[in-house]
Parts: C-alpha cells; structure tokens; sequence
C-alpha cells in the first residue's frame, strides 16, 4: 500500500467518529437554534467526484453524502466568472440585482468590490434574524463589511511585498486582523515536501529521452522540461490561499464559536485551470507533453482528495449537531478543442450542492438546483420567509417531507434596504 493511501485512510479513521456524530447529532427543534457550516469548493464538478468517491478517496465527503442529500447545481447561463456566481449564491439573485458583473468593472477598470454589490447576502440576514456569523475568504467581500460576527475577506490572503502596501478593512472587526495575521501563509513558506504530494517532478522526461520523439512533439518536450519550475510554481500559490483560509476559519471557529460558519475554498479551480490538460492528454485539443503528463497528470485528482481532507477538518471543527452544506459555483470540463484554452470556456455548466443535517433527506440523490436557490433554501432551512425579489426558489426535494409545512414562513417583498448604498 503506498504512503499516500495509508495518509487517506488514516484521515478516514480519525474522523469517521466525529462526521457521523456531527451528522447523527442533529435532531428536531427549533429551526432558529441550528448551527450551519458552509463550505463553497469552487468549480467542483461531479465528473470528477464521483470515481473518486469510488475508490474511497473522499471519504469525509462521502460521509455528508450518505447522511444529507445531493443534487447538481446548475450555474448561470450564459457562463459567467466565479465573482459573480458567488454572489448570485449569496444573495439569491442575478448579476442585474446584486451589482457584481466580472472581476472588474468594464467601463471603470476598477475591481468589483463589495461595495459595490446592491444586494444583501443571507448572511447579513441571519446576522439581523440574531445569528451570529463567520464569513471566511468569500469572493468579492472585500473591503470588510460589518457583520454579525467576522468577516475574514478575500484579500487577507495576499501577503504584504516591498512595494505593496495591505490594504485597509481586511477583516471585520479591524482587530481581528492582529489576532489572525501570524496564521497566514505564503507561496515563499511552502516546503518541497508539502507541493510534492501533488506533483511528481521526477517523473519528468529527461532531455536525452526528449530527443527520442519524433520533431512535433521534441520541441513541446523541451519547452515541458525547461518550463518544470515554473509550472509549478502557481501551485504554491494555489495550495497557500487554502491552506491560509482553513487556518484561520479552524482558529475562529475554535477562539470565536458563531452559529453559522462560511468558508471558501478556490484551490480546487485553480488547480484545474492549470493542470487538467495534462491529466487528459490526447482529449482537450492542444497539445501536451510527456512530461507535463507524467508530473501533473494526478495533480486534478490528488488535490480533490486535499479539499476532502480540508473539508473534513472544517466538520470536525465545528462540532456535533451542525448542519452541513458544500456547493460549488460551477463544474469543470478543461480546454475544449476549437475554443480558447482558459476562464469560463473550461467551466461546466453544473456543481454540486450536498446539505447533511435535521430538515435535509438522508442518503438520497436529487435532481438539479440551481445556484440562484442556495440562499433561498437556507432562508427556509432556518424558517425565514424568502423575498419576492429573489430570482431563487426554495429547493423543496431536498428537505425532509413535512419540514416546510412545519417551518415554513410568507413570503416579503424583500430584505433589501434603502439606504444600502450609503451604510
């Protein structure tokens, strides 16, 4: 048995106790007292899940799988980039409402900031309903917005380089930012090691074996053989943002206890974007060499396997009783031939949404949300009315029969405020 499989199931028997009382624990009773973990997997796709799943190689997923419910989430149609479907998330509603059209402004070329969104997210509504509430490297949350608890924003991740200032309003309340700043970590901190388990440098064709192949393929080779550093370089990048983010929602979690915990997760996409050609040689319509093959051809799958093992440290962090849901933003399909490598031409059109917990059916496989419904449905999950200016619907296959009967709240015209532009 290799080193890597025996990591895997010694992850799998540590926290197979603690998931199933997580998930077993949650029993009946007011819908206001539940405690939620969100967990946002951007651009995790089902394609790839599943053999995974197959071979035992997510077992904390697999776990809120056989005690929740899971579906397909559908993303926005046309595609659209992951700030604005994270937002379409958050707010239960299209880009025209909530503000967030891009990364960046087209007419101003600034950054779409938070500010700049119109609309309110459910967790500024729970906070208002009396939740207290954490909200962990979600995109497009930058500057800090006051909460009902934290807020850790997507831009705490970026360390500070000569030069380059931080900026302001990194975390709400501001200081938070002392307590939290010596749990971020830096592509430079990495090790060797810790990047190793998802690459496999030594596998790299060496340049006599390059010189073998026929002349189309010798110079892609050679670029492959010189380019080896560099192209796994970004993966550093990738693996600290996450690696930052799980630290610091494990620290509040265990130092700030709130009733409903949000946290993003990018890695996964960006290691997609980077490394799926290679593990799909001969398929994507550009072409790619041995060696790319042979060092990242595993990367996609070994780092699903790591948002597995992330995923299970945020559950067993949290705790017995709590609701847990994952969603992604969209799939992944890679290059395609006849288009354009890179951005929304690689995505998929469905994620994936998995909900364990009291209200959620057991065990079951449903049909297709969409990711206009996630706040909706959790409005309702808590007994809130949902608001007729949403483009969302509650997704009522995926609740227990009779919860929404019980729990069920009218409809409100809207949670939005007037003066939301001027807070």
């Amino acid at each position: 048995m290799t080193r890597r499989l025996l990591a895997i199931g010694l992850v799998a028997a540590v926290t197979t106790t603690i998931l199933v009382a997580a998930l077993a624990g949650c029993g009946g009773g007011d819908p206001a007292d539940r405690r939620l973990l969100m967990v946002g997997i951007d651009a995790a796709e089902w394609a790839v899940i599943r053999p995974l799943l197959e071979e035992g190689r997510m077992p904390n997923l697999q776990r809120l799988i056989d005690s929740g419910v899971s579906c397909g989430l559908r993303s926005l149609e046309p595609k659209q980039k992951s700030p604005v479907i994270w937002t379409t998330i958050a707010t239960g509603k299209n880009p025209e409402k909530h503000g967030i059209s891009d990364y960046i402004d087209p007419t101003s070329k600034k950054i779409l900031t938070s500010n700049v969104r119109t609309a309110r997210t459910f967790w500024d509504i729970l906070g208002e309903e009396g939740k207290t509430v954490t909200v962990i490297g979600w995109l497009v949350s930058w500057p800090a917005e006051a909460v009902n608890g934290y807020m850790v924003t997507d831009y705490f991740r970026f360390g500070q380089k000569p030069g380059r200032e931080l900026p302001e309003d990194l975390t709400y309340p501001e200081e938070l930012l002392t307590e939290i700043e010596p749990l971020r970590i830096t592509s430079d901190m990495l090790t060797d090691e810790e990047i190793a388990r998802f690459v496999s440098p030594d596998a790299a064709l060496t340049r006599d074996e390059a010189r073998e192949l026929p002349m189309d393929e010798l110079f892609v080779e050679m670029r492959a053989i010189d380019a080896l550093e560099r192209t796994i370089a970004p993966l550093r990048d990738f693996h600290a943002g996450d690696r930052t983010f799980l630290r610091v929602a494990k620290h509040l979690i265990r130092e700030h206890p709130t009733d409903v915990c949000i946290v993003y997760l990018r890695g996964v996409d960006s290691v997609c974007h980077k490394f799926w050609a290679a593990a799909h040689r001969g398929e994507v319509g550009i072409p790619i060499s041995h060696t790319d093959a042979r060092v990242f051809g595993e990367t996609v799958d070994l780092y699903y396997e790591y948002a597995d093992e992330m995923l299970g440290e945020l559950v067993e962090a949290y705790g017995d009783g709590a609701t847990v849901i994952v969603c992604s933003d969209h799939g992944f399909e890679g290059p395609k031939p006849g288009k354009k490598p890179g951005g929304i031409n690689e995505h998929g059109p469905v994620g994936v949404l998995i909900a364990a917990g009291d209200g959620f059916r057991s065990g079951v496989e449903v049909g297709e949300a969409n990711v206009r419904d996630v706040t909706p449905t959790i409005l309702a999950l808590y007994g809130l009315p949902v608001a007729n200016d949403m483009d969302g619907e509650v997704f009522e296959e995926a609740f227990e029969p009779g919860y929404l009967a019980r729990h069920g709240a009218r409809n409100i015209p809207s949670y939005e405020r007037m003066d939301r532009r001027t807070e």
